[in-house]
């Protein structure tokens, strides 16, 4: 005789199979995100980072009819995966699931958000299809193009190492890199341009290792390389503009959930939600904290998708 599953016990059989038949990149923090999240299943709700789907899928899971997700990529690979992914929900006359090829960030303006969202989330990881593929120059594992852009719109990598000065680029690698030999890389990628532009990862990742000691430099290449994406993306102006400019598409209990990655990021979320949550100011509050420490996946998690040991999610409500 079966046993009857309770509620909790199907979402926490639908979590898995997500993560089962997700071929693109396992989500993380699946069951706690969506747990935070959705407060009225028939609530709208943005998924600002689709990338495989496999958050706009469990939330899709949990939604009923009268649920909506939007969901933004500004990867056209990511839509056009989604796009057959979702088919058979997009094909519905009455779908609840719309799907934008732009930057989260569009979010906070688009038309179709003239009501109020109940809920944003935003993964701020990048794809492990990305990282594995190299097809974006993200990773500096395969060789490939120096792009480093997620859509295929705007500057490049390229682009930046080609016109920025010694003196910018040390800054960008300082400032989104942490990184402690940014004044000797800086100068040998200038050096190295007047006799051939950078165009490759290998081609960066070489310049690295001219300069840094062998026992530190896999460090040093990890951090250049995240300093110049989160450059060319603006991924930190992008970020706190969004958590802002979302506020007012907010219904009063809406929330916003953010997984972040690395210590900057991480920073810009916990300070925006401190401002925006502060009492001691001269306008009210219009946020409340919900997690007031970072969570981390579980243990369990983190051996089951060892990318997601450095997450972060942190919780906030919309108050006023």
């Amino acid at each position: 005789m079966k046993r009857r599953q309770s509620k909790k016990g199907k979402q926490n059989s639908n979590s898995e199979k997500v993560i089962q038949e997700y071929d693109y990149h396992i989500p993380v923090m699946l069951e706690e995100v969506c747990n935070y999240l959705i407060t009225d299943t028939n609530g709208t709700y943005i998924d600002g980072t689709l990338g495989g789907g496999g958050h706009t899928a469990e939330i899709l899971e949990r939604l009923s009819t009268n649920g909506k997700i939007l969901a933004f990529d500004a990867d056209e690979q990511a839509i056009e995966h989604c796009t057959k992914k979702f088919a058979e929900e997009l094909e519905k006359s009455n779908s609840r699931l719309f799907l934008y090829n732009d930057n989260f960030i569009r979010a906070c303006s688009i038309g179709e958000l003239r009501g109020k969202v109940l809920g944003l989330l935003l993964d701020l990881g990048v794809s492990s299809r990305q990282l594995d593929s190299g097809s974006r120059g993200i990773s500096h594992r395969v060789n490939s193009r120096l792009t480093m852009s997620f859509g295929s719109r705007g500057n490049t990598a390229e682009d930046l190492l080609d016109g920025a000065d010694e003196k910018e680029i040390e800054s960008i690698l300082k400032k989104y890199g942490e990184e402690p030999f940014a004044r000797v890389i800086a100068r040998r990628i200038v050096q190295r341009r007047r006799a051939a532009p950078l165009r490759s990862t290998f081609d960066l990742r070489s310049v690295i290792e001219e300069v840094v000691p062998p026992h530190i430099v896999s460090k040093s290449i990890t951090r250049v390389f995240q300093a110049i994406r989160i450059a060319v993306n603006d991924e930190l102006g992008v970020l706190e503009k969004t958590l802002r400019g979302i506020i007012p598409l907010l219904a009063p209990h809406g929330r916003i959930a953010v997984i972040s990655y690395h210590s900057l990021e991480d920073r810009i979320v916990k300070n925006v939600f401190r401002e925006l949550a502060d009492k001691n100011q001269d306008t009210p509050p219009e946020l409340t904290i919900i997690t007031s420490k970072p969570q981390p996946p579980t243990d369990e998690e983190i051996l089951r998708n060892p990318r997601a040991r450095s997450a972060k999610l942190r919780i906030a409500e919309k108050i006023i």
